[in-house]
């Protein structure tokens, strides 16, 4: 046994068998007393993984929350498409993640994230300087003998810096999956269609879904990537929430891709001695290179244990169909697609921890990936809720003036009455305006309701 797992055995067996189920449960209770809110659900984890995110939050004041999302993220890059899971003949899953950590100044978000894709960065880095040394060398070959050997390529895992054609270009050259992290994430949606509309959001929405991508604008190259496996991570504050969200990302369903983490409880960010023991940085680093060497070396497609898919089914179809808003309809939907995605990641983890084989997925991870869906419904409602109480004060005064004349229910022929009336918009643009969901409720044929703010 070498030193490294030397130390894990001694962090999983001594610390987190005695020390750490006492801290943890303890931690737990406190968050509940605190908040009584919806808390990231840590018990998923194994337990030197929790005890890893109790470590991050004492020392390096990381919210739970952003470490758990993280880390869920870094093991998504890291397997990439090499494991996926079967739900049915026609029908694998891949785990692409797309993750907004949503805060204040100061929470430590960014910091957070760089902490849990380091090991990933620094593969990165290694991969750069292979390439750079290739390059120089494919270079100084004579002109007879380039033309026999293959141009370097650079493959990378995570891009934080990249137009829509260099993020399909460098997938193509790894195929195996895509990371994409931006720091402050609002500027990345902002760019949305900027080099030609309705088609970067569009590659995004497919990306999700693992569909095809195919380019055929870059420098006259056509690229087509079939197996895509694209995760997203990015920071965003809270006041912006409603002016990046106002627009056609609420209506052709991209936000109910997004997965939130709003912590419900903020760590003080305060200045101390506190320092993270570096046997955790080691052991996190292995745990992610174990990762990655388990995908890299083999492709596995998991199946649920037959009482785990019995279980899924009856869940699934349970779920309820009725909201009082679509667009809890539209997250609902989507998150039971992510707890497929959550079950393979929960699985590897539990795997690479404790050194076991990966086959199947158990009862144990999907009941546990339930959870977590749990947990990103409520963060999603409650987006919906901060960006619906301050949509309002985003309208035009013009458009403000026309909500508040209108009845709480009214026909489409009595608000052009209205609008006429008082000659405050024009009938075109009204009705344009009653397309706006967030702001008016079609209740039957003609028949609208405001929504309340």
């Amino acid at each position: 046994m070498n030193d490294k797992a030397i130390m894990l055995s001694e962090i999983s067996d001594r610390e987190c068998q005695s020390e750490s189920t006492n801290i943890l449960n303890g931690l737990k209770e406190d968050f509940r007393l605190v908040s009584g809110k919806n808390i990231f659900p840590t018990s998923i984890f194994p337990q030197v993984m929790q005890k890893l995110i109790y470590e991050l939050e004492s020392t390096l004041n990381f919210s739970p929350d952003y470490s758990s999302a993280s880390i869920l993220y870094a093991v998504s890059v890291s397997i990439g498409n090499k494991i996926q899971l079967k739900v049915k003949n026609s029908w694998l899953e891949k785990s692409n993640l797309y993750m907004v950590l949503v805060g204040r100044t100061g929470d430590v978000k960014s910091h957070s994230v760089s902490f849990c894709l380091h090991p990933l960065m620094k593969l990165d880095k290694e991969n750069f300087e292979q390439y750079i040394l290739k390059k120089k060398e494919y270079e100084q070959l004579p002109a007879e003998e380039k033309s026999k050997s293959t141009i370097p390529i650079l493959r990378q895992l995570l891009l934080n810096d990249f137009t829509p054609e260099a993020f399909v270009k460098a997938h193509y050259f790894n195929p195996r999956g895509i990371g994409l992290y931006t720091d402050e994430i609002a500027g990345f949606f902002n760019s949305f269609n900027q080099y030609r509309k309705g088609s970067e959001e569009e590659s995004y929405l497919s990306a999700w879904s693992g569909k095809p991508i195919i380019k055929n604008r870059i420098s006259g190259e056509e690229m087509r990537v079939d197996n895509t496996k694209v995760d997203i991570i990015g920071t965003m504050q809270e006041a912006i929430l409603s002016s990046v969200f106002h627009s056609n990302k609420l209506k052709n369903g991209f936000i109910d891709r997004l997965l939130f983490v709003l912590p419900h409880k903020y760590v003080d960010n305060k200045w101390h001695d506190k320092d993270l023991d570096e046997k955790y940085i080691e052991w996190y680093s292995e745990f992610i290179e174990n990762t990655f060497q388990l995908a890299e070396n083999s492709e596995k497609i998991l199946e649920f244990e037959s009482e785990a898919k019995n279980y899924l089914y009856k869940w699934q179809n349970t779920q309820k169909n009725d909201f009082e808003f679509e667009y809890q309809r539209g997250i609902s939907v989507k998150l039971q697609q992510y707890v497929l995605r959550f079950s393979i990641l929960l699985e590897v983890i539990h795997a690479i921890c404790n050194d076991e084989k990966l086959h199947s997925i158990s009862l144990k991870t999907l009941k546990s990936a339930i959870k977590l869906r749990d947990y990103f419904f409520e963060n999603a409602v409650r987006v919906f809720e901060i960006i619906d109480n301050s949509y309002y004060d985003s309208l035009t005064e013009i458009q403000k003036n026309v909500f508040d004349k209108l009845p709480q229910q009214f026909k489409t022929g009595e608000g052009i009455e209205i609008i006429l009336k008082e000659d405050l918009m024009k009938i075109r643009s009204f009705k344009n305006f009653l397309k706006d969901e967030k702001l008016f409720k079609k209740i039957a044929h003609g028949i609208y309701e405001k929504q309340v703010f």
